[in-house]
């Protein structure tokens, strides 16, 4: 049955809109206006869909499912039932089905809609009792298997995962892990003041796990809040190398959409705690010193990590800037000064103030230090100091082994 009329153009918004205005209103109250716009392109696709395979014979156009993926992903989100969707969808089928009929001569037209009406309603009824099982088992394993996957991260970051717990969650344990520090910025929405941040923020959790539960090279563990937490990637793999880690962060900040800041090392199992609290007092340090989202080294901290160690260098080093602190513009001229790569006519500029008034300043924080900003030895302890400073004038983060408010648990 292939339709060849080229004349067979309708309206498909028109159509769609329709197939969406006849919805219960219970159903689609409260949605919003982007929500109902993926209803009409849902009920267009199944009408474009249908009646494009059946005028040429070929499967339904790739634009459709592509468009239908991406739909359902965003109804998923916002946690919406796909029973919602797939009504739509069907509703748009068959009205695809009716143009088709009566696009054929009036002798076999009843006869075609009526066969064709059956096997929709008949699909419909179908699908929907495949859906309504499969999705319900998918969400009780889901449930089950982040709880398992929580548990165990929970006793390896504190120390006990002792063969009991192991054997109660049926999971095989690495001798080896990759312990990354992770910190979830704010997505966007976070900060609309019309929506509610806490949900917004939920999702993007829920984006960030779902990613995780993809990664098939190995079984990933984490335990992770809205503002971010710890994951642990077995090393035993030989696809797990850094490369894979940096693309494993980079694919996290696409599914949060918002910047995700990770710090990482390798340890011995037994040793997770102590690892756990150095990444995340790198990850501190990063965050602290605005390095920017994306995977930290070690290495690339390594210097400043070792100047915040405690002891007397340490406290030698934070009173340095000490005789400053009476003149709070003085602190913010030094930073902007190293970040203007030593330079005074761009410090200024970020300053919003003249050339003269920043020589006058460096001066000045020469006078009071004893150390001259601009000579290359008296630059290197200052630089150390601010980094000392700014460790310790900022509360630290969450510890890794904190409660945290976890999804889905």
């Amino acid at each position: 049955m292939t339709v060849t009329n080229d004349s067979f153009e309708p309206n498909y918004s028109a159509l769609s809109r329709k197939i969406v205005n006849r919805l219960e209103s219970a159903s689609v109250e409260g949605l919003g206006g982007a929500v109902q716009g993926d209803l009409i392109t849902v009920a267009r696709c199944g009408l474009e869909g249908l009646t494009a395979a059946i005028r040429t014979g070929r499967p339904v156009p790739e634009r459709a499912v592509a468009r239908l993926e991406t739909i359902a992903a965003r109804m998923a989100d916002r946690e919406l039932p796909i029973a919602l969707i797939q009504h739509v969808m069907h509703a748009g089928i068959k009205a695809g089905f009716e143009l088709v009929a009566a696009d054929r001569p009036q002798s076999v037209r009843q006869e075609i809609y009526t066969d064709g009406a059956r096997l929709i309603q008949a699909t419909q009824e179908l699908s929907t009792a495949v859906l309504r099982g499969y999705v319900g088992e998918v969400r009780a394993m889901t449930g089950d298997r982040r709880v398992t996957a929580q548990t165990l991260a929970s006793a390896l970051l504190a120390g006990k995962a002792d063969p009991t717990t192991v054997h109660r969650c049926g999971a095989e344990l690495s001798s080896s892990y990759f312990v990354i520090a992770v910190a979830l910025g704010p997505h966007p929405d976070e900060n609309d003041a019309r929506l509610d941040s806490r949900v917004v923020a939920r999702r993007k959790l829920r984006r960030v796990q779902a990613e995780l539960a993809t990664t098939g090279e190995c079984r990933v563990l984490s335990l992770l809040s809205v503002d971010g937490g710890t994951i642990l990637v077995p090393t035993e793999f030989a696809a797990i190398t850094e490369e894979w880690l940096v693309d494993l962060v980079a694919r996290l900040m696409r599914a949060a959409a918002a910047p995700v800041t990770a710090t990482f090392t390798a340890s011995p199992r037994g040793r997770i705690p102590p690892a756990a609290d150095r990444v995340h007092q790198l990850l501190d340090l990063a965050l602290r010193l605005d390095r920017g989202p994306g995977l930290h080294r070690f290495e690339d901290l390594a210097h400043e990590y070792q100047l915040i160690q405690p002891g007397p260098g340490y406290q030698h080093l934070r009173a340095i800037l000490d005789p400053l602190r009476t003149e709070p513009g003085l602190l913010d001229t030094l930073r902007t000064y190293f970040v203007a790569q030593g330079k005074r006519a761009p410090t200024a500029r970020r300053l919003g103030v003249s050339t003269s008034a920043v020589r006058r300043r460096l001066i000045r924080i020469a006078e009071l230090t004893g150390l001259d900003p601009e000579n290359v030895t008296d630059a290197w302890y200052l630089r150390s100091s601010l980094v000392a400073c700014t460790f310790a004038d900022f509360p630290s983060r969450q510890a890794p082994g904190a409660a945290l408010c976890l999804v889905g648990s």
